[in-house]
């Protein structure tokens, strides 16, 4: 997966800090500042599903209220 796709597939995500990480030809790792939050079968990662993960790490492990821009900043 090159780069662009990579920010792609974390859509918004990608600027908070997760990445992507392909420790072999089968699996697909999901970061947040190098702590592993998700592990996928790369055939069954979806872009909806990253995000979610994504999500759903910051709402549990961050107390992220759900707005990907900083309030006050529209």
């Amino acid at each position: 997966m090159t780069t662009q796709a990579k920010i792609q597939g974390l859509g918004e995500f990608a600027h908070r800090g997760f990445t992507l990480k392909h420790p072999d030809d089968h699996v697909l790792e999901l970061l947040h500042g190098g702590e592993l939050v998700a592990r996928f079968s790369q055939m069954g990662a979806t872009e909806a599903s990253l995000q979610h993960e994504c999500a759903k790490h910051l709402v549990k492990h961050h107390g992220w209220e759900g707005c990907l821009w900083e309030r006050g900043k529209r």
